[in-house]
């Protein structure tokens, strides 16, 4: 049987893969009904308004995305009982459809998470309150030189 750490883990890849390619009601599975939502500074309270920001936030910003994948890294997680903290660095990249220039993204998943009876009689992990701060590409702030290095 898994670990409530491994479980986590899991919640937070099935979050990134559902991002990258689900709908916005697969991506609210992932939370609980009464969760609090914080995506980059829009503010969602409940699973119905986290459900209808990211369906906004698929078809403006995702959609136009080809290729689009987030990456998980250093995950720090601390169980108490049935509540969770974690936090998660994340690297998010792929191009953008209609100029193809690549777009790269890094931040911070900052997470409470609870575990709580579901009707099939067992119990998962779900967000409570999550938070993505979405960081610039360090492309973005590195010395001209560097940037035209690397290009």
């Amino acid at each position: 049987m898994p670990s409530d750490h491994e479980l986590i883990q899991n919640l937070y890849a099935a979050y990134c893969f559902t991002v990258d390619r689900g709908s916005a009601e697969d991506i609210a599975a992932c939370f609980w009904d009464d969760c609090y939502l914080n995506f980059g500074g829009n503010i969602h309270e409940g699973a119905d308004a986290a459900r209808i920001g990211f369906a906004k936030w698929i078809t403006k910003m995702r959609d136009p995305v080809e290729g689009l994948r987030h990456c998980l890294y250093t995950p720090l997680i601390t169980v108490d009982g049935n509540r969770a903290n974690a936090e998660a660095y994340y690297d998010a990249d792929g191009h953008a459809g209609r100029k193809g220039k690549p777009i790269q993204l890094r931040g911070l998943y900052r997470s409470t998470l609870e575990k709580r009876a579901i009707p099939a009689g067992s119990y998962e992990w779900r967000f409570l309150k999550h938070e993505v701060q979405i960081w610039n590409s360090i492309r973005d702030h590195a010395a001209p030189a560097l940037q035209e290095a690397q290009v």
